[in-house]
């Protein structure tokens, strides 16, 4: 009989309006749209929109790289959870396996005891 090790993982699907130069220079009289934009250009970029779907298909690829298997999903306030399992005896060596710097940087925000 199997002995299998398990991770829940959530994604946080509370989405936000993005930044607009153009309503901040409005609250902020003294700032115009062009020195906002100039300044913080990371929060004004034109095309800021998040595809959940396919950072959702790549945390479940980089599981799957370490031999977890996604077996269901569910949702609790405004998180996605994703559980994986894996047998214990078997997968031990997928361990090794490295990931590539984009994929480690998806797992940054996840506690030790989480990341696969």
């Amino acid at each position: 009989m199997p002995n299998w090790e398990y991770r829940i993982i959530a994604i946080n699907i509370d989405f936000s309006e993005p930044a607009n130069a153009e309503k901040a220079s409005e609250k902020m009289q003294n700032l115009s749209q062009e020195f906002l934009r100039k300044e913080f250009p990371e929060q004004y970029k034109t095309n800021q929109s998040i595809n959940l779907a396919l950072q959702m298909q790549e945390l479940i690829n980089i599981y799957g790289k370490k031999g977890w298997e996604h077996y269901f999903q569910g949702i609790i306030s405004n998180k996605i959870l994703f559980y994986f399992k894996r047998n214990i005896l078997k997968n031990k060596q997928k361990d090794e396996i490295a990931l590539t710097n984009k994929e480690e940087s998806l797992l940054q925000q996840l506690d030790e005891l989480q990341k696969p």
